[in-house]
């Protein structure tokens, strides 16, 4: 069905319950896709490792020598023990706990355990043992792995992303926090949460207090993105149609509500910015004259802590970038002028109403000032109680929406014509993998 002539339709919700789909998905859409596997800063040393694990499968970056990166399946050649976990440094080679092979961080074999006893093998050779490649590529500072030999090329395949973002200089952002969640519900249920702006009104209904324009979506091949659009008219709750009088107090109100809910969309610099700008308006300065004033404040804020602003992101930048992006099949980001907060979904392999949510906040900091930070992993979501209170908000619907489908009631999602096109793009580009 075309986006440009919607009607109502019911999504079948088996692809978020059925163990069949999990297993096509696990066939079909894994190893075919290029995947966001991490950041290039957290490879910074030769020998620095990170593990990205996707369904049934697990990938090892490291980082090779001072101007290279390698991924491999991260499995022993031997009897197909995995060889790392999470993350850290490995030296100059790989070596397997079981019996004790190793790799050089090239992926060629160096030491095999008595490898004289295999010698006499006919058509025996160590070339044959090295550890198997994954394709690799980088863009903005990302690292993405794909297990298809043949795929696209990864600017090909992001398109019209990096031309889009050309200007906001994302490989000059460093993680400040990133947090794991064990979510009981399906990965695309998860991803789905974050892949529209239809339920702020009512799941983050603090912000109504400043007024919520519409969401519109739109689709961009395999990716897709929503803008905000004040034209499209707004939210439809009363509380929401109130707008404050003052933008001043707007832009404040809003980025100290980042700053205590959030903790991300927001930077020192940026609060800062909005704690003085009422010291920096007169009476007669229009709109587009007090956000210009605050971005000049905001400017001022990050260059004197020694943070580069990305001085080619111009506001037709902005605009076309609008809110947020998915990036097929699992990795979605949030732009801002200082940073980005993104989000990948993993499948649990062994339950497709279980998955792994990976969250994270990166912003700009002056050479040397970017902080160490601790990537914490929560088991359950009453683990994570207190951590986030914003995404707390998103969580409890996560848990509700994979419960409901269950019941003989709901005869399949009903998606926003309008403002929920990203998921409507998402369900028609996972179903034309899943019937190759």
């Amino acid at each position: 069905m075309s986006d440009a002539t919607p009607r109502l339709r019911f999504a079948p919700v088996t692809r978020y319950l059925s163990r069949e789909i999990a297993g096509q998905e696990s066939a079909k859409i894994w190893p075919k896709v290029w995947l966001m596997a991490g950041r290039l800063e957290q490879l910074k040393e030769v020998g620095d490792f990170l593990t990205l694990d996707i369904d049934r499968e697990s990938i090892i970056v490291v980082r090779s020598s001072r101007t290279e990166l390698k991924a491999f399946y991260n499995v022993c050649q031997h009897r197909g023990r995995r060889l790392k976990e999470g993350c850290g440094n490995t030296g100059k080679t790989i070596t397997c706990g079981f019996h004790g092979w190793r790799w050089g961080i090239d992926g060629k074999a160096q030491y095999i355990t008595n490898e004289e006893d295999f010698e006499p093998c006919a058509g025996y050779s160590r070339d044959l043992l090295g550890l198997q490649p994954v394709k690799l590529d980088t863009w903005g500072g990302w690292i993405f792995v794909s297990m298809d030999p043949d795929i696209e090329p990864l600017l090909q395949w992001l398109a019209p992303i990096p031309e889009v973002f050309e200007h906001y200089e994302f490989e000059n952002c460093r993680i400040k926090w990133a947090i794991t969640l064990t979510f009981p519900c399906n990965w695309k249920v998860a991803l789905n949460a974050f892949n529209e702006q239809y339920h702020v009104e009512m799941t983050h209904s603090q912000l109504n207090k400043y007024g919520l324009a519409k969401a519109p979506g739109k689709a961009h091949g395999k990716h897709s993105q929503f803008l905000i659009d004040a034209t499209s008219g707004s939210s439809n709750l009363g509380t929401a149609n109130a707008r404050f009088k003052d933008l001043v107090e707007t832009i404040e109100y809003r980025e100290a509500e980042r700053d205590r809910l959030l903790s991300a969309l927001i930077s020192e610099y940026s609060l800062e910015a909005s704690k003085n700008l009422r010291n920096h308006v007169t009476p007669e300065m229009t709109p587009a004259q007090i956000v210009a004033k605050y971005r000049e404040l905001h400017r001022t804020e990050m260059e004197a802590a020694g943070a580069r602003w990305p001085d080619q992101l111009t506001n037709q930048d902005m605009a076309r970038a609008g809110v947020d992006w998915h990036v097929f099949p699992n990795f979605i980001f949030l732009p801002s002028i200082d940073g980005a907060l993104y989000y990948r979904a993993r499948p649990n392999p062994n339950n497709p109403e279980e998955c792994w949510y990976d969250i994270w906040w990166m912003q700009r900091y002056g050479e040397g000032k970017e902080p160490e930070y601790e990537h914490k992993f929560f088991p359950t979501l009453e683990s994570a109680a207190g951590v986030n209170p914003f995404l707390e908000q998103d969580f409890s619907n996560m848990r509700a929406v994979q419960l409901g489908m269950h019941s003989r009631g709901f005869r399949g999602a009903v998606y926003n014509p309008l403002q929920e096109i990203p998921i409507r793009n998402f369900e028609k580009v996972l179903d034309e993998y899943l019937q190759r």
